[in-house]
């Protein structure tokens, strides 16, 4: 057996037969050179206090804790897949949504019903309206739709879609005359007289802005003024439908005026 006794902690070479370092007072008993028998004293932070050896040799100093190993922090996870699939559900379900009112406000467009019409006429309504629908610049539809409203007497209704009409397209003259009926049902005199001198100057034979200015004229006892457009209509080749009409505000005038109507060209 040596004659030191080497510390297992420190390793410092002790006398033999030592029960604890002399550098570090760490317990010998049962190391190797350890006397046989000797109980191995515990170290203070196994006993679990500071002070003496339980053995009963020198107060122990309490061990020095090593250090832990350093806790790694852990790293923020990235955004989650769960909340992004959130999000674009709730996307895709507003798209849906809005998708969904478009195509209300669609069919509810089109099939508004006109009021005072008939089957025929809210049928013919329906289908202008479907055809607006898939194309909002069919000035054919447009004007449809708002015959549609000047003959069931849906004035200002008539008036937006011939409006409409007339943007899409400024030839449209019969549309124009139209428009000033409605706005002379309204009681907008002058703005009727306006529009039919307008159509008159892109059509100096437009027969209904002929008439209708006669009645306009008429109306504000201007009758030598009427009686004139009043002729220049009937010498415009008008519909038959409106013969009748300007022959009687033809008569009306002349009985106003105490006289004839002026003789048509070429001895008509």
């Amino acid at each position: 057996m040596s004659d030191l006794l080497r510390c297992p902690d420190c390793g410092h070479e002790n006398p033999a037969g030592s029960t604890s370092c002399a550098a570090c007072n760490f317990p010998l008993a049962g190391a190797p050179g350890a006397p046989v028998g000797a109980p191995r004293a515990r170290r203070s932070d196994e006993a679990g206090v500071t002070g003496a050896d339980p053995a009963g040799g020198p107060p122990v100093a309490p061990a020095i804790p090593r250090p832990s190993r350093p806790i790694r922090p852990r790293r923020p996870h990235p955004a989650s897949n769960q909340a992004l699939a959130l999000w674009l559900t709730f996307g895709t379900l507003c798209a849906l949504i809005v998708v969904a009112i478009a195509i209300k406000a669609n069919v509810e467009r089109a099939s508004q019903p006109v009021e005072g019409s008939n089957e025929t006429e809210q049928k013919r309504a329906d289908e202008f309206r479907d055809a607006l629908a898939k194309d909002s610049t069919n000035v054919d539809a447009r004007v449809g739709l708002a015959d549609v409203l000047f003959d069931t007497a849906n004035w200002p209704e008539a008036i937006v879609q011939y409006r409409s009409a007339i943007h899409h397209d400024s030839t449209r003259v019969a549309a124009l005359v139209d428009l000033g009926v409605c706005y002379y049902n309204l009681g907008d005199t002058a703005e009727a007289e306006r529009l039919f001198q307008l159509a008159l100057a892109r059509d100096p034979h437009q027969p209904r802005a002929l008439f209708n200015l006669g009645i306009v004229s008429e109306g504000r006892s201007d009758f030598e003024a009427a009686l004139q457009y009043f002729h220049r209509a009937l010498q415009s080749s008008p519909p038959e439908d409106m013969r009748q009409p300007i022959t009687e505000g033809m008569q009306r005038v002349m009985k106003k005026l105490g006289k004839a109507a002026p003789p048509l060209p070429g001895g008509s």
